[in-house]
């Protein structure tokens, strides 16, 4: 009935909630502080990426368990799954984010956290396109639904070969991207770098969505270092579901936040491959209505 496990991340989402008000009272503000226990994951969509990449990088770890643990590194990905990983893998994680307010915002998190947890978390402000890191030296990079973000005519392309760079031989690599039946660049109004509510009514770049061709020119193309390639693509069924809760607003869709395990298992199905045959909805402006997929590759570096 679950499919991608959605009771596993939503129930560790709501401890890390209890442990933050707990441990931290409302150091993070009333409004944050409630949010983390009223929607844990902070989307239905995520639940797929959560339980695919958690598959990915637990199986691979345990295979090279014989190394001792393993460097895990984090590319602007949502906080949350980082912080799962580091309570419940014995790994040093680095989780970056361009935003200092979202590495700020996780420090006080995992200060909750640590004293039960397996790994080691430290936080990083970095830029995707221009790591600061030296070469092949991270076991494990992870990059969830970021490089569609960033900016530049080959912004995901530059971030992708920084990916690269920094993974050790015979690493795993695990992206994903947002994934429909057209490629299209987005735009957001009031809202910069895909990350800063900017209060104004202009429009700012917010993401790619990208198509079959697209895909393969733009991401698959340079990943030619990769061995075991593997791709699954997340689709959406019944859309309306999705279109309805977008309707919704954000504070409202925050109070159903609890609805968000079983809106995931009705909504989300994996196929194996690149499998672009279910309906989309969207266009130039990006909308909480709008739906499409997700493609998932994971990969080892020669």
């Amino acid at each position: 009935m679950f499919p991608h496990k959605e009771f596993k991340y939503y129930f560790f989402g709501l401890r890390a909630g209890l442990a933050n008000l707990l441990g931290n009272g409302l150091q993070l503000g009333m409004k944050k502080t409630a949010g983390k226990l009223m929607q844990p994951i902070n989307s239905l969509t995520r639940f797929p990426e959560y339980y695919w990449f958690d598959r990915a990088i637990s199986g691979y770890l345990a295979q090279s368990s014989s190394r001792g643990p393993g460097k895990i590194l984090d590319v602007g990905s949502p906080k949350a799954f980082g912080l799962y990983l580091g309570k419940s893998v014995p790994a040093d994680i680095t989780l970056t984010d361009i935003s200092e307010l979202n590495v700020e915002e996780y420090k006080v998190m995992w200060h909750a956290l640590q004293a039960k947890a397996k790994g080691s978390v430290g936080f990083a402000l970095q830029d995707a396109r221009e790591l600061q890191f030296p070469d092949q030296v991270f076991d494990v990079v992870y990059s969830m639904s970021v490089l569609e973000h960033i900016e530049g005519q080959d912004g995901d392309a530059k971030a992708i070969r920084e990916l690269l760079r920094v993974l050790k031989p015979g690493g795993l690599l695990v992206i994903s991207l947002p994934f429909g039946n057209k490629y299209i660049e987005q735009q957001r109004v009031g809202f910069a770098g895909a990350a800063r509510k900017t209060g104004d009514q202009q429009s700012y770049f917010f993401q790619r969505i990208y198509d079959r061709e697209a895909l393969q020119r733009r991401i698959l193309g340079q990943l030619t270092d990769l061995d075991e390639l593997k791709l699954i693509t997340v689709q959406r069924r019944r859309a309306w579901i999705q279109r309805g809760l977008g309707a919704l607003g954000e504070n409202l869709r925050g109070v159903l936040g609890g609805l968000n395990p079983f809106l995931s298992a009705a909504v989300n199905r994996s196929r194996n491959g690149i499998d672009d045959a279910f309906a989309t909805r969207y266009a130039e402006f990006h909308q909480a209505q709008d739906v499409y997929g997700d493609v998932i590759v994971s990969g080892l570096k020669r």
